[in-house]
């Protein structure tokens, strides 16, 4: 009987765990959203918007060269493959539709999340980390700084920015590539390939893929700021903290991905 109440308690423990854990990060992430909103009307506005700029330049702009030429190979990968299966049915019409449904519907924000994730989310969850290991967050509390409104609402801004930009340019190479890739496998002219995209491509196509866009934008800063800011004052913490932040993020991209494009186009 006591063999068998060892598991049941330790699932009950880390049931517990679970769910203040997750208690916590929803008040973080109140928290961090309120401050959102009143962002523009408090005090220390410049202080604030510098720091969204900067994280608008390192999670966007330095990532672009990168995620443009992933999002080239990829675009070409994608007609790669199915044009032997679209030329044995005589369906190569339908090549732009199976660039909409598989790269702007899916691959695009899950793949920009990814880069965005595996690049920036640690980042931000080590410098968070740091912060509080080294004592600064204490020091700004202790200035009467709202943490929230210096530290975590321009990054969350910054990366809700970004990572819509960042969701457009990667839509529109891959494009590109998959033209690149018909034009000289079927000598598709332009303007017959931007015609089957534009009969496919529908405004509820692009509205779900960048609001895909502003929500893992949104998810990443929350799960990386809220996991480097758990560290206490050990350095060893750093990697610990980064990576519960990457594997919720992952996690949470995948899930709701999934569950948005069921909601939308399965149902």
């Amino acid at each position: 009987m006591g063999a068998l109440l060892i598991p049941l308690q330790a699932l009950g423990q880390y049931a517990e765990a679970f769910v203040a854990d997750s208690w916590r990060l929803l008040r973080f992430s109140l928290g961090s959203l309120t401050a959102l909103s009143r962002f523009l009307g408090r005090q220390g506005f410049r202080a604030a918007a510098r720091v969204t700029m900067q994280q608008v330049y390192f999670t966007g702009l330095e990532a672009l060269p990168f995620l443009a030429l992933l999002s080239l190979l990829l675009g070409s990968t994608v007609i790669v493959q199915a044009l032997p299966q679209l030329q044995d049915v005589g369906a190569t019409g339908l090549v732009g539709k199976i660039l909409v449904i598989v790269i702007v519907r899916e691959l695009g924000p899950i793949v920009t999340a990814m880069v965005v994730i595996t690049r920036s989310g640690t980042a931000m969850a080590a410098e968070m980390a740091t912060n509080r290991i080294t004592g600064q967050v204490e020091a700004l509390e202790a200035m009467g700084i709202d943490v929230f409104h210096y530290l975590i609402a321009p990054r969350v801004l910054g990366s809700m920015i970004a990572v819509f930009c960042m969701v457009v340019v990667f839509d529109v190479v891959a494009l590109i590539g998959g033209f690149l890739v018909a034009s000289i496998r079927l000598t598709m002219p332009f303007s017959m390939y931007l015609q089957t995209i534009v009969e496919t491509l529908e405004p509820l196509d692009l509205y779900i893929s960048l609001s895909k866009g502003i929500l893992f934008g949104l998810v990443i800063s929350l799960f990386s700021c809220y996991h480097g800011l758990r560290a206490t004052r050990a350095p060893f913490e750093v990697p610990m903290v980064a990576r519960s932040g990457v594997i919720q993020a992952m996690f949470f991209v995948f899930v709701s991905s999934a569950v948005i494009s069921a909601l939308f186009y399965w149902i």
